[in-house]
């Protein structure tokens, strides 16, 4: 099945959860200075994840399952003054 990532199209067995997806991108982002900086001074990455336009909470990832044509985005916090 075809997801959008961040626009980008990509390929997935059909069943795959959020989580999974959610487990790829952090490990693929993990070692950008912003997200570097994140986790050394929170713990944490961060990185907040929306689907077809809806926020979709920590606690739901385990359960949604994507679908064929979903559009999955992540953001990551700026700061600035």
């Amino acid at each position: 099945m075809k997801v959008s990532l961040n626009c980008k199209e990509r390929e997935f067995e059909p069943g795959t959860r959020l989580i999974e997806v959610v487990n790829l991108i952090r490990e693929t982002k993990k070692n950008e200075p912003v997200i570097r900086l994140l986790i050394e001074k929170t713990g944490q990455d961060q990185l907040v994840f929306v689907v077809n336009g809806r926020l979709v909470r920590p606690p739901e990832y385990d359960d949604l399952e994507l679908q064929d044509g979903d559009d999955v985005r992540w953001l990551h916090p700026f700061f600035g003054g």
